[in-house]
């Protein structure tokens, strides 16, 4: 008996020794995708719609006073001062700020200001009736619909007697930005 050997084709016997010792090859890349976003707001303005007025005051004979415009336009004086009914009619300063609904914002207001008569000056110190924090308010409504906040300034002064007679004026700047 002859005993045979199969034959295998040179073909067959390159590939599967290429299979053998060819390394196994690891995913060398990998993608994903990523989205981009804006939210666009309406820009933001404030508006005066009144002015801080203390009225017309009578200094104190002696000594000295105060006269307090509080942001519910009500007037108040004490140490001597007299209020009159005559002149400009006292009320707090009101502002409106607009912009984008339910947006947060930052109100500045300055603690102190002055007005001055000529060469003399009186400091007013400031009071608001802002909710909270002044860096922390939040406009009526909600995204996409206009939105508005309403708020008030008052103030005092001090009246000594020896406070000049005359009409004194100045301003103050009051801001808003979106957080």
């Amino acid at each position: 008996m002859t005993y045979r050997t199969p034959r295998v084709s040179t073909a067959l016997l390159a590939l599967l020794a290429a299979a053998i010792a060819a390394p196994a090859f690891a995913q060398s890349s990998a993608s994903t995708t990523g989205s981009g976003s804006v939210t666009v707001l309406r820009p933001v303005t404030i508006t005066k719609n009144a002015d801080l007025r203390f009225g017309t005051v009578v200094r104190p004979a002696a000594g000295s006073g105060t006269a307090v415009v509080s942001t519910a336009n009500v007037r108040t004086v004490a140490g001597g001062v007299v209020g009159l009914s005559s002149g400009d009619t006292p009320q707090a300063a009101q502002f409106t700020v607009d912009g984008e609904g339910g947006q947060s914002l930052s109100v500045t207001i300055p603690a102190t200001f002055n007005i001055a008569n000529g060469g003399d000056t009186l400091v007013v110190t400031t009071s608001n009736d802002l909710s909270g924090s002044a860096g922390a308010q939040t406009l009526s409504n909600t995204l996409g619909s206009a939105g508005s906040l309403v708020f008030r300034v008052g103030g005092s002064i001090p009246v000594a007697s020896t406070t000049v007679t005359g009409l004194y004026t100045g301003t103050f700047s009051v801001t808003a930005a979106y957080n």
